[in-house]
């Protein structure tokens, strides 16, 4: 049996300092520890951001999220018992309080495809690996807000499309699937 599919349409992400975007955004950067936080946070500030909120714990994050507004989580592995993909999925999957279609980087010490792909089916709009540059940092918040993907909600999961469409399929590709 085929799972219904609901696609939520987005509100208008905020863009960069050219269109006076980023200094209105609110992050929220989820990190046990603190010396990561304070270059996770130095990092945004560097960019112009300048409303961060700050959790360490997943209890904490849900919170936050629950209470105040955030554009856009940046959130870590975490210990458990809420570790990152658990607050992702409690985001994705929660009541009205939290918002589901909230764009999520999760910032992990896991490299492997294993890792990815279980962050992905969490519902992780975005993976950065630890260690990460700056500008890898920066380059995953705008693209999460830049090029929003479309939410999904079904029975399975719920989080951002996990296709990429990069480019328009080619028509000829198109119709030779069909026959």
């Amino acid at each position: 049996m085929k799972a219904s599919r609901k696609t939520v349409t987005l509100q208008a992400p905020l863009h960069s300092q050219e269109d006076g975007g980023i200094d209105r955004l609110v992050a929220l950067v989820v990190e046990d520890t603190p010396h990561m936080a304070g270059i996770i946070c130095g990092i945004l500030k560097s960019t112009g951001v300048t409303r961060i909120h700050q959790a360490r714990t997943g209890a904490d994050a849900l919170h936050i999220l629950a209470n105040y507004p955030v554009h856009v989580a940046i959130i870590d592995d975490l210990e458990p018992p809420l570790d990152g993909l658990a607050v992702i999925r409690e985001v994705r999957t929660a009541s009205a309080r939290l918002p589901n279609a909230l764009p999520v980087i999760l910032v992990t010490t896991k490299a492997e495809k294993s890792a990815v792909f279980a962050a992905r089916d969490a519902g992780a709009t975005e993976v950065l690996s630890k260690p990460f540059s700056a500008a890898q940092l920066i380059t995953r918040v705008k693209s999460v807000l830049k090029k929003p993907r479309p939410f999904i909600k079904s029975e399975e999961f719920a989080g951002p499309d996990r296709r990429r469409r990069t480019k328009p399929v080619d028509e000829k590709k198109r119709n030779a699937d069909l026959q």
